[in-house]
């Protein structure tokens, strides 16, 4: 027989769809298994043929399924299939007349005869019409045959016409590359494909392509894009005169065209996802100062000869294919003379960079600042939930309004010191209750003690030598305000919160092969959000509604627990700890003994989640039911949970109107959580803020408020309405409590017996706010590498995830591996880790972290005295910034003023000028050497990957590179080594003092 079709599918609802069958209709009086014959459509973003029948003695399927390589959405396809009932190995599948592979998947290629009766035959579904199994598209010309048709026959079939690039030249910018992104390819080596659907385009100053913009849906939240995908861009360049070479990089296969005619092709990827690949030293014989091809890209030289005049240059590559992750690697269209080094094509003179080494890290960096700044971007033009949030805030600004009012109390009656120390309404409530207690307000502290507690507490690192410039030239009155505006409109504000928010919702991605309870990386989703500046509310909305991507950054990263038995009641615990203030741990096994939670409430909560039943694992409960009176369990293994709010204390009823669709349960328990009429939500929110600015919580435990007891019950009701009448901007909360005069205090110590917040409690950094502080002081790039054991991108993409290259603490993770492999191992990435662990970071969050270890350790002085980041910042090494001070022309004082500033933000007392003239005074003047900057040879760095692990010469890399890392920065040879010792003796001083990782 043959089977042909014409197809095209839109999308899919299920695993396999139907063109025709024969049978399986699920109509009365006959078998549901009856399938006499059928031709499907099997796969997902890209689709394959299926051919199933069952046996004449209705004992077993048997399936055949093809390559996947049709691209649902991109047209028509011509599909066909050959068999001989009865003859093994007679099955031939064909799409778009070629010969397609494929394997008998299911009852195997036993040449058994089929099941015949009389059922019907249907076009476009089975089963029923059900919906997964019913054909979403277009279906024509279905035929069927009593024969087996040729080869050629079929091949008649299907004509096809390559398509080529074609720009509009008058979209064309004169100074930028115009990248334009298509969807619709089919998933295989091949470029034999028809024109894929346009679906975006944005523009990029030179032909580097080292990312891509990020897919974002309507809630301007992380997706997917299918897989593989096209890139094409086109830019006027100008090909300077005479015979030069032409360098194509690219991560998969590329083609190259000059004024529309094709100059060349990369080849496809073609590197195994084994372990067992060999190391390969790097090429540098192309030109004098390359940057060697990195592994995992192709590259291909063609030799042009330019004319001196503008042309129209077009690149365009497969992103992706098979099930391997997106990436690009360093992806680029360069030129060069015959013997000269290679710089990138670019409209623009200025981005014609160098590919070399030494330009390329700085432009890389500069690169991935520049797709955030596009993804911003992006995220604002697609929005259309906004106009959904601005109803909902219309609706909550005027629910609080309706609320008793809170009066603010007055303090015109209190004594002048307390009057004196009031800049808005906070300190109206605080400074009352210091006056009933007796307790006067501590001291204000200084400008620029105020600017850098300010700057770690928005940015979370300390002010630069730049914004203290800037914030000195305010006037005296305005400048505190001008601070806390400008500080507030930095990007560093997502930066800062990303890193608490991870610990509170128990963000635990792996580098390398998940296992238990680990999420996907949803960083992302928190630090858009933050950048954003998204309402609070619909945060939190968008993570209970767990949607986007689960492996790119998407909320949906939220929703991944692996290896657990009940992930949606694991997520319900972290939902209800981080913004409810309700303490469910106990409940994952048993009723909380000490809680007024039962097990059925996490697990009525999670089936919400889950929008259907959950049922309890055997994990969940205690053999025996546990002990009378202490530890209950009621809930049976396998008991069904069905979806239910157990929190009605909680919140009055929401209005059911902001539902999109009543019926979902988890939009429902968002809506439940979030709004206005929940108070404790508000509540927990402004508490966690407070705490975190002043030191200590209205509520100490910011998880726990089982048995709550606010200090301040009126102020923290105040700030919550204020809170959701102002849309729940984060921002405006903190700047209400930052403008305070409370705020701006001298640290007082807690008492046991009760904090009334006459100034802020005394605060150390925290790990990251400890690390990015000394790498701003000394303006050296962190260079702690890929944090990606995948280098070349060949592992399955569910195995491994790309963390990028971090430019701030938060971006760090875990670097254990289930084996410990020390070929895996990160060595320029270690040292921040190590570092931050000893001040109390961890990036394996099993459980969500509501606070961290506070308490000092011997590890953690001993870490800065003498670990590798200390050693890093102190270096006089020539990329920092204090090489760059030392060397100019410069007196002692001016010196040791400019490093005060810089490491402590404020300026030295005469003794510790005397202290620092004494130490530095000694060969000052003789200080400085004529001689050239000093440069590290090339390093083997990015030659291992998971792919060629197992060469006992990655070993030995990884190894060399720890002990470089060991060494630390080369110094530098334009000062004296005696010297250059004394001023990072200084350095060293500094960066030990208490006064550098506490809060003024």
């Amino acid at each position: 027989m043959t089977i042909e079709a014409w197809v095209s599918p839109q999308h899919r609802n299920g695993s396999y769809i139907y063109i025709i069958g024969k049978g399986r209709t699920h109509r009365a009086g006959f078998s549901p298994d009856n399938q006499n014959w059928s031709l499907r459509l099997c796969g997902s973003d890209s689709v394959g043929i299926s051919f199933l029948y069952r046996d004449a003695d209705n004992a077993s399927y048997h399936r055949w399924d093809s390559e996947k390589t049709i691209a649902v959405g991109d047209g028509w396809h011509h599909v066909a299939i050959t068999y001989v009932f009865g003859e093994k190995g007679s099955l031939h599948g064909y799409i778009d007349g070629q010969p397609v592979k494929g394997a008998w998947d299911m009852g195997g290629d036993t040449g058994a005869a089929p099941l015949v009766d009389d059922d019907q035959v249907w076009i476009g579904s089975a089963m029923g019409g059900s919906p997964g199994s019913s054909f979403h598209g277009q279906i024509d010309e279905v035929a069927l045959y009593r024969n087996v048709l040729s080869a050629d026959a079929i091949k008649k079939r299907y004509r096809y016409e390559a398509p080529k690039p074609t720009f509009d030249v008058a979209q064309l910018p004169v100074d930028a590359v115009r990248v334009e992104l298509y969807e619709g390819i089919p998933n295989r080596k091949s470029w034999d494909f028809r024109q894929p659907r346009f679906i975006e385009a944005y523009e990029i100053p030179t032909f580097a392509f080292l990312d891509a913009r990020q897919k974002y849906n309507g809630d301007s939240v992380r997706i997917d894009r299918p897989n593989p995908y096209l890139l094409r861009a086109a830019g006027r360049v100008t090909l300077p005169d005479g015979e030069h070479r032409l360098l194509v990089r690219s991560r998969n296969s590329a083609r190259v065209y000059i004024d529309g005619e094709l100059i060349g092709q990369t080849p496809f990827h073609n590197i195994s996802g084994s372990a067992h690949g060999r190391v390969v030293d790097p090429d540098r014989s192309l030109a004098p100062n390359i940057r060697p091809l990195q592994r995992g890209d192709q590259e291909k030289v063609f030799t042009i000869t330019g004319d001196g005049g503008e042309h129209i240059v077009a690149f365009e590559m497969i992103v992706g294919g098979g099930n391997r992750r997106q990436t690009f690697g360093e992806s680029s269209v360069s030129v060069a003379t015959p013997d000269g080094d290679f710089h990138l094509l670019s409209p623009r003179d200025e981005m014609q960079i160098a590919v070399t080494d030494e330009a390329w890290l700085p432009f890389a960096a500069e690169q991935r600042q520049m797709y955030r700044e596009l993804n911003f971007r992006r995220r604002a033009e697609i929005d259309e939930a906004k106009p959904y949030w601005d109803k909902r805030h219309a609706h909550a600004k005027k629910y609080v309004a309706g609320l008793e009012a809170i009066e603010v109390p007055a303090v015109n009656k209190l004594a002048d010191p307390y009057q004196k120390a009031t800049r808005n309404d906070v300190d109206n409530f605080l400074n009352v209750a210091l006056a009933d207690a007796e307790e006067l307000p501590s001291q204000p502290i200084d400008d620029l003690a105020f600017l850098r507690r300010l700057s770690l507490d928005i940015v979370g690192q300390i002010p630069t030598p730049e914004l203290i410039a800037q914030y000195q030239k305010q006037p005296a009155g305005e400048r505190r305000a001008w601070a806390i505006n400008r500080l507030l409109a930095d990007d560093g504000w997502a930066d800062h919160w990303v890193g608490y928010w991870q610990d509170a919702l128990a963000e635990n991605p792996n580098i390398v092969n998940p296992t238990l309870n680990n999420t996907g990386p949803f960083r992302w989703f928190l630090y858009e959000a933050f950048q954003d500046n998204k309402p609070f509310d619909r945060l939190v909305t968008e993570l209970v509604m767990m949607e986007g991507s689960s492996r790119l950054g998407g909320a949906a990263g939220f929703s991944v627990a692996s290896q657990n038995d009940s992930p949606m009641a694991a997520k319900a615990f972290v939902l209800g700890q981080a913004f409810l203030g309700v303490q469910m741990k106990c409940a994952r096994c048993h009723d909380a003994p000490y809680h007024d939670i039962a097990q059925a409430d996490l697990f009525g909560m999670g089936a919400m989640l889950n929008r259907s039943q959950i049922s309890v694992p055997k994990s969940s409960t205690v053999p025996g039911g546990g002990r009378e009176g202490i530890v209950k369990s009621v809930l049976k293994p396998g008991e069904k949970i069905t979806p239910h709010w157990a929190f009605e204390q909680l919140t009055e009823s929401p209005d059911a109107a902001y539902l999109n669709d009543a019926d979902d349960t988890r939009e429902e328990l968002a809506l439940l959580m979030t709004a206005p009429e929940n108070k404790r939500f508000a509540e927990v929110i402004v508490n966690r803020v407070w705490k975190r600015l002043m030191g200590v919580g209205f509520v100490e435990m910011v998880d726990d408020w089982e048995t709550a007891d606010p200090t301040h019950p009126e102020l923290l009701a105040y700030l919550s309405r204020d809170f959701v009448a102002h849309g729940y901007d984060l921002k405006h909360l903190t700047r209400q409590i930052v403008s305070s005069d409370a705020y701006q205090r001298s640290t007082v110590q807690p008492s046991p017996f009760g904090f009334n917040y006459a100034g802020p409690a005394p605060r150390r950094m925290t790990a990251e706010q400890i690390v990015d502080s000394l790498f701003v002081a000394c303006e050296k790039p962190l260079d702690a590498g890929p944090l990606n054991i995948d280098l070349d991108g060949s592992r399955e993409q569910s195995n491994s995830t790309d963390f990028g290259v971090p430019s701030r603490a938060w971006e760090f993770i875990s670097l254990s591996n289930e084996r410990d492999r020390p070929s895996l191992a990160k060595p320029f990435a270690a040292p921040f880790v190590t570092t931050m662990e000893s001040f109390g970071w961890t990036g394996a969050r099993q459980n969500p972290i509501a606070e961290r270890e506070k308490e000092a350790n011997v590890l953690q002085p001993a870490i800065l005295a003498n670990g590798d980041l200390g050693e890093r910042f102190t270096r006089l090494s020539d990329d920092s910034v204090f090489t760059a001070l030392a060397l100019e022309d410069v007196k002692i004082d001016d010196l040791t003023r400019r490093i005060f500033l810089r490491v402590l933000t404020r300026e030295p007392d005469a003794e510790e000028l005397a202290i620092f003239r004494e130490l530095l005074t000694p060969g000052f003047e003789n200080r400085r050497v004529d001689a050239p900057i000093t440069k590290r040879g090339p390093l083997p760095r990015g030659l291992v990957s998971w792919t060629n692990h197992l060469d006992p010469r990655a070993n030995e890399i990884v190894v060399e590179l720890e002990h470089l890392v060991h060494e630390g920065d080369l110094p530098t040879q334009r000062l004296t080594p005696e010297w250059r010792t004394r001023m990072e003796d200084a350095l060293w001083a500094l960066m030990n003092t208490p006064e550098f990782v506490f809060l003024p």
